[in-house]
Protein backbone atom coordinates (compact mmCIF):
# COMPACT_ATOMS: atom_id res chain seq x y z
CA UNK A 1 0.00 0.00 0.00
CA UNK A 2 1.21 3.60 -0.95
CA UNK A 3 -0.43 6.81 0.18
CA UNK A 4 0.76 9.77 -1.31
CA UNK A 5 -0.88 13.63 -1.06
CA UNK A 6 -1.73 15.05 -5.12
CA UNK A 7 -3.51 17.89 -6.30
CA UNK A 8 -5.89 17.35 -9.07
CA UNK A 9 -6.50 21.32 -10.48
CA UNK A 10 -3.70 23.46 -12.53
CA UNK A 11 -3.17 27.32 -12.00
CA UNK A 12 -1.88 29.82 -14.83
CA UNK A 13 1.96 30.13 -14.70
CA UNK A 14 2.23 32.99 -12.81
CA UNK A 15 -0.78 32.77 -9.99
CA UNK A 16 0.27 32.47 -7.04
CA UNK A 17 -2.68 33.44 -5.11
CA UNK A 18 -5.24 30.81 -6.60
CA UNK A 19 -5.67 27.52 -3.62
CA UNK A 20 -6.65 24.12 -4.77
CA UNK A 21 -7.64 20.93 -2.37
CA UNK A 22 -4.77 18.58 -1.76
CA UNK A 23 -5.92 14.66 -2.15
CA UNK A 24 -4.40 11.91 -0.33
CA UNK A 25 -4.25 9.05 -2.88
CA UNK A 26 -4.05 5.47 -1.89
CA UNK A 27 -2.98 2.67 -4.04
CA UNK A 28 -2.81 -1.13 -2.93
CA UNK A 29 -1.34 -2.73 -6.27
CA UNK A 30 -4.27 -3.03 -8.48
CA UNK A 31 -7.13 -3.80 -6.02
CA UNK A 32 -6.86 -0.26 -5.02
CA UNK A 33 -6.59 3.26 -6.34
CA UNK A 34 -8.39 5.93 -4.41
CA UNK A 35 -8.66 9.66 -3.82
CA UNK A 36 -10.10 11.51 -0.64
CA UNK A 37 -9.70 15.26 0.24
CA UNK A 38 -7.80 16.73 2.84
CA UNK A 39 -8.14 19.88 4.89
CA UNK A 40 -4.72 21.23 2.68
CA UNK A 41 -4.98 23.66 0.27
CA UNK A 42 -2.70 24.92 -1.49
CA UNK A 43 -1.11 27.06 -4.38
CA UNK A 44 -0.55 24.76 -7.57
CA UNK A 45 2.03 26.36 -8.85
CA UNK A 46 3.90 25.78 -5.34
CA UNK A 47 3.28 21.68 -4.88
CA UNK A 48 5.69 18.71 -6.34
CA UNK A 49 2.87 15.85 -7.00
CA UNK A 50 5.55 13.60 -7.32
CA UNK A 51 7.02 14.64 -3.58
CA UNK A 52 3.93 15.19 -1.96
CA UNK A 53 5.01 18.69 -0.40
CA UNK A 54 5.97 22.11 -1.59
CA UNK A 55 7.76 22.61 -3.55
CA UNK A 56 12.01 23.14 -2.40
CA UNK A 57 12.27 26.47 -3.76
CA UNK A 58 9.28 28.60 -3.65
CA UNK A 59 8.96 32.71 -2.25
CA UNK A 60 7.19 31.37 1.03
CA UNK A 61 7.55 31.96 4.02
CA UNK A 62 9.70 29.73 5.95
CA UNK A 63 7.47 28.84 8.89
CA UNK A 64 4.41 28.53 6.31
CA UNK A 65 6.34 26.01 4.26
CA UNK A 66 7.18 23.73 7.67
CA UNK A 67 3.71 23.84 8.66
CA UNK A 68 2.08 22.75 5.47
CA UNK A 69 4.75 19.99 4.97
CA UNK A 70 4.59 18.84 8.58
CA UNK A 71 0.55 18.57 8.30
CA UNK A 72 1.07 16.88 4.75
CA UNK A 73 3.85 13.98 6.78
CA UNK A 74 1.60 13.66 9.65
CA UNK A 75 -1.08 12.62 7.29
CA UNK A 76 0.87 10.22 5.26
CA UNK A 77 2.52 9.26 8.43
CA UNK A 78 -1.10 8.12 10.37
CA UNK A 79 -2.44 6.51 7.16
CA UNK A 80 0.63 3.77 6.78
CA UNK A 81 0.93 3.49 10.45
CA UNK A 82 -3.39 2.95 10.52
CA UNK A 83 -2.77 0.63 7.33
CA UNK A 84 0.37 -1.56 9.53
CA UNK A 85 -2.33 -2.00 12.16
CA UNK A 86 -5.63 -2.97 9.85
CA UNK A 87 -7.52 -5.78 10.41
CA UNK A 88 -10.14 -4.82 8.13
CA UNK A 89 -10.85 -4.15 4.27
CA UNK A 90 -8.94 -1.43 2.90
CA UNK A 91 -11.52 0.66 0.65
CA UNK A 92 -12.11 4.33 -0.35
CA UNK A 93 -14.19 3.95 2.70
CA UNK A 94 -11.80 2.69 5.13
CA UNK A 95 -8.95 5.51 3.42
CA UNK A 96 -12.09 8.20 4.16
CA UNK A 97 -12.70 7.00 8.07
CA UNK A 98 -9.02 6.94 8.59
CA UNK A 99 -8.70 10.98 7.61
CA UNK A 100 -11.24 11.67 9.92
CA UNK A 101 -10.05 9.76 12.52
CA UNK A 102 -6.93 11.83 11.81
CA UNK A 103 -8.71 15.26 12.00
CA UNK A 104 -11.68 14.26 14.89
CA UNK A 105 -9.53 11.99 16.99
CA UNK A 106 -11.61 12.27 20.05
CA UNK A 107 -14.35 10.76 18.18
CA UNK A 108 -12.53 7.73 17.98
CA UNK A 109 -11.39 7.20 21.23
CA UNK A 110 -12.73 4.27 23.35
CA UNK A 111 -14.07 5.06 27.04
CA UNK A 112 -11.62 4.67 30.01
CA UNK A 113 -11.39 1.11 30.61
CA UNK A 114 -12.53 0.09 34.40
CA UNK A 115 -14.90 2.93 35.29
CA UNK A 116 -18.34 2.53 36.11
CA UNK A 117 -19.72 3.78 32.81
CA UNK A 118 -23.33 4.55 31.56
CA UNK A 119 -25.31 1.86 29.73
CA UNK A 120 -26.51 4.25 27.02
CA UNK A 121 -23.72 6.07 26.03
CA UNK A 122 -21.88 2.60 25.91
CA UNK A 123 -23.91 0.78 23.78
CA UNK A 124 -24.28 3.78 21.28
CA UNK A 125 -20.67 3.57 21.49
CA UNK A 126 -20.74 -0.15 20.53
CA UNK A 127 -23.06 0.26 17.37
CA UNK A 128 -20.90 2.37 16.03
CA UNK A 129 -17.90 0.14 16.46
CA UNK A 130 -19.09 -2.98 16.14
CA UNK A 131 -20.09 -4.85 12.54
CA UNK A 132 -23.59 -5.13 12.40
CA UNK A 133 -25.99 -4.81 9.89
CA UNK A 134 -28.03 -1.66 9.09
CA UNK A 135 -30.98 -3.36 9.93
CA UNK A 136 -29.69 -4.95 12.93
CA UNK A 137 -28.43 -1.27 13.94
CA UNK A 138 -31.76 -0.12 13.69
CA UNK A 139 -33.13 -3.02 15.89
CA UNK A 140 -30.92 -2.30 18.48
CA UNK A 141 -31.39 1.59 18.32
CA UNK A 142 -35.67 0.59 19.44
CA UNK A 143 -33.70 -0.88 22.43
CA UNK A 144 -31.86 2.02 23.32
CA UNK A 145 -34.95 4.40 22.98
CA UNK A 146 -36.66 2.06 25.41
CA UNK A 147 -33.98 1.89 27.52
CA UNK A 148 -34.04 5.80 27.82
CA UNK A 149 -37.36 5.75 28.45
CA UNK A 150 -37.24 3.12 31.05
CA UNK A 151 -34.44 5.20 32.35
CA UNK A 152 -37.31 8.38 32.92
CA UNK A 153 -39.54 6.01 33.92
CA UNK A 154 -37.36 4.96 36.84
CA UNK A 155 -37.04 8.77 38.02
CA UNK A 156 -40.50 9.36 37.81
CA UNK A 157 -42.04 6.90 40.09
CA UNK A 158 -39.15 5.70 42.83
CA UNK A 159 -38.24 7.79 45.40
CA UNK A 160 -35.34 9.48 45.45
CA UNK A 161 -34.30 8.14 42.04
CA UNK A 162 -34.52 11.56 40.23
CA UNK A 163 -31.18 11.16 38.60
CA UNK A 164 -31.17 7.60 37.90
CA UNK A 165 -28.90 6.33 35.35
CA UNK A 166 -28.19 2.24 34.40
CA UNK A 167 -24.44 2.17 35.00
CA UNK A 168 -22.63 -0.68 33.29
CA UNK A 169 -21.55 -1.85 37.05
CA UNK A 170 -24.55 -1.86 38.66
CA UNK A 171 -26.70 -3.61 36.28
CA UNK A 172 -27.82 -7.07 38.46
CA UNK A 173 -30.33 -9.78 37.72
CA UNK A 174 -32.79 -7.56 39.32
CA UNK A 175 -32.47 -4.65 37.27
CA UNK A 176 -32.53 -6.47 33.94
CA UNK A 177 -36.25 -8.09 35.20
CA UNK A 178 -36.89 -4.51 36.01
CA UNK A 179 -36.46 -3.68 32.04
CA UNK A 180 -37.96 -6.86 31.27
CA UNK A 181 -41.45 -6.09 32.50
CA UNK A 182 -41.33 -2.25 31.64
CA UNK A 183 -40.41 -3.41 27.99
CA UNK A 184 -43.31 -5.60 28.46
CA UNK A 185 -45.88 -2.94 30.07
CA UNK A 186 -44.81 0.02 28.03
CA UNK A 187 -47.52 0.23 25.59
CA UNK A 188 -49.95 0.53 28.49
CA UNK A 189 -48.44 3.71 29.87
CA UNK A 190 -48.29 5.99 27.24
CA UNK A 191 -51.78 8.21 28.56
CA UNK A 192 -50.25 8.47 31.77
CA UNK A 193 -46.71 9.41 31.26
CA UNK A 194 -47.00 11.23 27.99
CA UNK A 195 -44.32 13.45 28.88
CA UNK A 196 -41.45 9.96 28.82
CA UNK A 197 -42.77 9.25 25.17
CA UNK A 198 -42.83 13.07 24.39
CA UNK A 199 -39.00 13.11 25.40
CA UNK A 200 -38.00 9.99 23.57
CA UNK A 201 -40.69 9.41 20.57
CA UNK A 202 -41.25 6.57 18.37
CA UNK A 203 -42.82 7.16 15.08
CA UNK A 204 -45.80 4.40 16.13
CA UNK A 205 -47.24 4.27 18.91
CA UNK A 206 -46.00 1.35 21.21
CA UNK A 207 -47.66 -1.90 20.97
CA UNK A 208 -47.94 -4.86 23.44
CA UNK A 209 -44.61 -6.82 23.10
CA UNK A 210 -44.76 -10.50 23.11
CA UNK A 211 -42.24 -12.64 24.63
CA UNK A 212 -40.30 -13.54 21.24
CA UNK A 213 -39.86 -9.86 20.95
CA UNK A 214 -38.99 -9.79 24.76
CA UNK A 215 -36.80 -12.59 23.89
CA UNK A 216 -35.11 -10.92 20.96
CA UNK A 217 -34.57 -7.87 23.07
CA UNK A 218 -32.87 -9.36 25.90
CA UNK A 219 -30.27 -11.24 23.60
CA UNK A 220 -28.89 -8.23 22.25
CA UNK A 221 -28.32 -6.50 25.20
CA UNK A 222 -26.75 -9.73 26.42
CA UNK A 223 -24.47 -9.18 23.17
CA UNK A 224 -23.57 -5.90 24.22
CA UNK A 225 -22.91 -6.95 27.59
CA UNK A 226 -21.05 -9.52 26.68
CA UNK A 227 -18.74 -6.99 23.83
CA UNK A 228 -18.28 -4.80 27.10
CA UNK A 229 -16.78 -7.37 29.32
CA UNK A 230 -14.65 -8.81 26.36
CA UNK A 231 -13.37 -5.28 25.81
CA UNK A 232 -12.68 -4.97 29.44
CA UNK A 233 -14.86 -1.95 29.69
CA UNK A 234 -16.60 -4.48 32.89
CA UNK A 235 -16.27 -6.32 34.92
CA UNK A 236 -19.96 -7.03 35.01
CA UNK A 237 -21.78 -10.67 34.01
CA UNK A 238 -25.59 -9.62 35.15
CA UNK A 239 -26.66 -11.90 32.64
CA UNK A 240 -24.95 -15.02 33.80
CA UNK A 241 -28.05 -15.34 36.60
CA UNK A 242 -30.62 -13.89 34.53
CA UNK A 243 -31.86 -16.69 32.26
CA UNK A 244 -33.35 -15.79 28.56
CA UNK A 245 -36.11 -18.88 27.45
CA UNK A 246 -35.65 -19.72 23.45
CA UNK A 247 -37.93 -18.20 21.39
CA UNK A 248 -41.56 -20.18 20.47
CA UNK A 249 -42.81 -20.04 17.50
CA UNK A 250 -46.08 -21.17 15.56
CA UNK A 251 -46.85 -23.53 12.70
CA UNK A 252 -45.25 -20.87 9.19
CA UNK A 253 -48.16 -19.97 7.13
CA UNK A 254 -47.86 -19.32 4.00
CA UNK A 255 -50.28 -19.52 0.72
CA UNK A 256 -50.38 -21.90 -2.00
CA UNK A 257 -49.69 -21.37 -5.53
CA UNK A 258 -53.48 -21.74 -6.35
CA UNK A 259 -54.36 -18.95 -3.94
CA UNK A 260 -51.27 -17.26 -5.51
CA UNK A 261 -52.61 -17.42 -8.75
CA UNK A 262 -56.17 -16.48 -6.98
CA UNK A 263 -54.32 -13.07 -6.07
CA UNK A 264 -53.00 -12.24 -9.44
CA UNK A 265 -56.34 -12.70 -11.41
CA UNK A 266 -58.12 -10.39 -8.77
CA UNK A 267 -59.05 -7.36 -10.47
CA UNK A 268 -57.75 -4.16 -8.75
CA UNK A 269 -58.08 -1.97 -11.39
CA UNK A 270 -59.75 0.51 -9.25
CA UNK A 271 -57.42 0.90 -6.68
CA UNK A 272 -54.36 1.25 -8.38
CA UNK A 273 -51.95 1.41 -5.06
CA UNK A 274 -53.58 -1.86 -4.20
CA UNK A 275 -52.66 -3.34 -7.66
CA UNK A 276 -49.17 -1.64 -7.17
CA UNK A 277 -48.67 -3.93 -3.55
CA UNK A 278 -50.29 -6.97 -5.17
CA UNK A 279 -47.21 -6.93 -8.05
CA UNK A 280 -45.17 -6.43 -5.67
CA UNK A 281 -46.19 -9.37 -3.21
CA UNK A 282 -46.04 -11.55 -6.20
CA UNK A 283 -42.73 -10.13 -7.59
CA UNK A 284 -41.54 -11.16 -3.83
CA UNK A 285 -42.86 -14.52 -3.75
CA UNK A 286 -40.61 -15.42 -6.72
CA UNK A 287 -37.22 -14.12 -5.14
CA UNK A 288 -37.87 -15.02 -1.88
CA UNK A 289 -35.61 -12.37 -0.09
CA UNK A 290 -36.45 -10.21 3.55
CA UNK A 291 -38.40 -7.10 2.91
CA UNK A 292 -35.49 -4.82 3.86
CA UNK A 293 -33.58 -6.33 1.06
CA UNK A 294 -36.21 -5.54 -2.10
CA UNK A 295 -36.84 -2.08 -0.36
CA UNK A 296 -33.10 -1.79 -0.76
CA UNK A 297 -33.55 -3.03 -4.83
CA UNK A 298 -32.64 -0.95 -7.63
CA UNK A 299 -32.45 -1.44 -11.76
CA UNK A 300 -28.77 -2.91 -11.30
CA UNK A 301 -29.97 -5.53 -9.54
CA UNK A 302 -31.43 -7.40 -12.27
CA UNK A 303 -29.00 -8.81 -14.84
CA UNK A 304 -31.57 -10.20 -18.02
CA UNK A 305 -33.53 -12.15 -15.88
CA UNK A 306 -31.71 -13.11 -12.65
CA UNK A 307 -31.83 -10.75 -9.91
CA UNK A 308 -28.50 -10.52 -7.90
CA UNK A 309 -28.31 -9.35 -4.11
CA UNK A 310 -26.44 -9.13 -0.66
CA UNK A 311 -28.60 -10.16 1.88
CA UNK A 312 -28.10 -7.46 4.32
CA UNK A 313 -28.80 -9.79 7.26
CA UNK A 314 -25.48 -11.27 6.45
CA UNK A 315 -23.24 -7.95 4.90
CA UNK A 316 -20.95 -7.75 7.43
CA UNK A 317 -20.34 -11.96 8.27
CA UNK A 318 -21.23 -14.05 5.47
CA UNK A 319 -21.64 -11.47 2.41
CA UNK A 320 -22.49 -14.03 -0.56
CA UNK A 321 -24.17 -12.82 -3.35
CA UNK A 322 -27.50 -14.48 -4.02
CA UNK A 323 -28.77 -15.03 -7.83
CA UNK A 324 -32.55 -15.84 -8.39
CA UNK A 325 -33.54 -16.42 -12.03
CA UNK A 326 -37.43 -14.88 -12.40
CA UNK A 327 -40.00 -17.39 -13.67
CA UNK A 328 -42.31 -15.73 -16.02
CA UNK A 329 -44.20 -14.25 -13.21
CA UNK A 330 -41.21 -12.62 -12.19
CA UNK A 331 -40.63 -11.13 -15.79
CA UNK A 332 -43.95 -10.19 -16.47
CA UNK A 333 -43.83 -8.29 -13.13
CA UNK A 334 -41.08 -6.31 -14.23
CA UNK A 335 -41.48 -5.36 -18.12
CA UNK A 336 -45.05 -3.90 -16.58
CA UNK A 337 -43.28 -1.12 -14.01
CA UNK A 338 -40.21 -1.16 -17.10
CA UNK A 339 -40.93 2.59 -17.79
CA UNK A 340 -40.76 3.63 -14.44
CA UNK A 341 -37.72 6.76 -14.25
CA UNK A 342 -36.85 6.25 -10.55
CA UNK A 343 -33.24 4.65 -9.36
CA UNK A 344 -35.42 2.18 -6.71
CA UNK A 345 -36.55 -1.45 -8.71
CA UNK A 346 -39.92 -0.01 -8.22
CA UNK A 347 -41.92 2.69 -6.93
CA UNK A 348 -42.20 2.03 -3.23
CA UNK A 349 -44.38 3.36 -1.08
CA UNK A 350 -44.31 2.88 3.18
CA UNK A 351 -43.76 -0.63 4.39
CA UNK A 352 -46.82 -0.39 6.59
CA UNK A 353 -48.88 0.64 3.62
CA UNK A 354 -47.58 -2.50 2.17
CA UNK A 355 -48.43 -4.84 5.24
CA UNK A 356 -51.86 -2.76 5.62
CA UNK A 357 -53.22 -3.05 1.91
CA UNK A 358 -51.89 -6.79 1.86
CA UNK A 359 -54.61 -7.81 3.94
CA UNK A 360 -57.23 -5.62 1.83
CA UNK A 361 -56.11 -7.47 -0.90
CA UNK A 362 -56.44 -10.99 0.25
CA UNK A 363 -59.91 -10.26 1.21
CA UNK A 364 -60.72 -9.22 -1.79
CA UNK A 365 -59.20 -11.92 -3.52
CA UNK A 366 -60.82 -14.37 -1.72
CA UNK A 367 -58.16 -15.73 -0.06
CA UNK A 368 -59.76 -16.09 3.50
CA UNK A 369 -59.00 -19.65 4.77
CA UNK A 370 -58.60 -20.35 8.34
CA UNK A 371 -55.70 -20.72 9.86
CA UNK A 372 -54.23 -21.56 13.29
CA UNK A 373 -51.41 -19.61 14.54
CA UNK A 374 -49.82 -18.97 17.69
CA UNK A 375 -50.55 -15.53 19.05
CA UNK A 376 -47.19 -13.91 19.42
CA UNK A 377 -48.21 -11.67 22.32
CA UNK A 378 -50.20 -14.20 24.46
CA UNK A 379 -48.78 -17.22 23.04
CA UNK A 380 -51.81 -19.20 22.76
CA UNK A 381 -53.81 -20.75 19.92
CA UNK A 382 -55.69 -18.56 17.78
CA UNK A 383 -57.93 -19.24 15.00
CA UNK A 384 -58.31 -16.75 11.98
CA UNK A 385 -58.47 -15.79 8.34
CA UNK A 386 -54.83 -16.15 6.20
CA UNK A 387 -56.22 -12.41 5.02
CA UNK A 388 -56.12 -11.14 9.12
CA UNK A 389 -51.96 -12.41 9.25
CA UNK A 390 -51.32 -11.50 5.86
CA UNK A 391 -48.01 -9.55 6.23
CA UNK A 392 -44.54 -8.57 3.91
CA UNK A 393 -42.65 -11.93 4.95
CA UNK A 394 -45.40 -14.30 3.85
CA UNK A 395 -44.12 -13.43 0.54
CA UNK A 396 -40.52 -14.76 1.91
CA UNK A 397 -42.42 -17.88 3.27
CA UNK A 398 -44.41 -18.75 0.35
CA UNK A 399 -41.32 -18.92 -1.52
CA UNK A 400 -39.68 -21.12 0.53
CA UNK A 401 -42.63 -23.35 1.40
CA UNK A 402 -43.55 -24.30 -2.19
CA UNK A 403 -39.83 -24.74 -3.57
CA UNK A 404 -39.36 -26.95 -0.47
CA UNK A 405 -42.50 -28.35 -1.17
CA UNK A 406 -41.54 -29.45 -4.85
CA UNK A 407 -37.73 -30.60 -4.35
CA UNK A 408 -37.34 -31.26 -0.56
CA UNK A 409 -34.05 -30.16 -0.68
CA UNK A 410 -32.61 -27.36 2.18
CA UNK A 411 -29.04 -26.40 0.55
CA UNK A 412 -31.38 -26.40 -3.19
CA UNK A 413 -33.52 -23.68 -1.83
CA UNK A 414 -31.11 -22.35 0.51
CA UNK A 415 -29.21 -21.14 -2.43
CA UNK A 416 -31.95 -19.25 -3.44
CA UNK A 417 -32.98 -17.88 0.09
CA UNK A 418 -29.94 -17.46 1.40
CA UNK A 419 -30.22 -20.11 4.43
CA UNK A 420 -27.47 -22.12 5.43
CA UNK A 421 -28.29 -26.19 4.77
CA UNK A 422 -28.28 -26.23 8.24
CA UNK A 423 -29.76 -23.30 9.55
CA UNK A 424 -32.37 -23.48 12.27
CA UNK A 425 -34.39 -20.55 10.88
CA UNK A 426 -35.41 -22.37 7.63
CA UNK A 427 -37.79 -24.73 9.88
CA UNK A 428 -39.81 -21.75 10.55
CA UNK A 429 -40.55 -21.00 6.70
CA UNK A 430 -42.14 -24.89 5.84
CA UNK A 431 -44.27 -27.11 7.27
CA UNK A 432 -45.76 -30.31 5.86
CA UNK A 433 -48.80 -29.37 4.11
CA UNK A 434 -51.50 -32.41 4.01
CA UNK A 435 -50.65 -33.60 0.66
CA UNK A 436 -47.28 -34.48 1.98
CA UNK A 437 -48.30 -35.89 5.44
CA UNK A 438 -51.39 -38.12 3.04
CA UNK A 439 -48.16 -38.97 1.10
CA UNK A 440 -46.34 -40.61 4.56
CA UNK A 441 -49.74 -42.23 5.93
CA UNK A 442 -50.07 -43.71 2.86
CA UNK A 443 -46.85 -45.68 3.26
CA UNK A 444 -48.11 -47.71 5.85
CA UNK A 445 -50.87 -49.69 3.52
Amino acid sequence: MKATLIIKKAAKRNDTESLATVYVRVRDGRRLDCTVSTKLEVNPNQWDNTKGHLKDRIVIDKDDKAKIDGAANDIVNFINKEYAEATELIDKDWVEMTLDKFYNPDKYKAPEENKNLEVIPMYEYYLEMHPLSEVRKKNNKVIIRALKRYELYIRKIKRGQKEFTLMLNEVTPDTLHSIWNYFKEEHSLTEKYEEIFEEVPETRKPKPRGENTLIDYFCKIRTFFIWCYDNDFTKNKPFEKFHIDEPVYGTPIYITLEERDQIMNCDLSDEPRLAFHRDLFLFHTCIGCRVSDLWKMTKESVTGNVVEYIAGKGINGDPKTIRVPLNKIGISILEKYKDYKGPSLFPFHFQQDYNEDLKVIFKRAGVDRMVTILNPTTRKEEHVPICEVVASHMARRTFIGNMYKKVKDKSMVGMLSGHKSDSKAFDRYWTPDDDTRQSLVDLLV
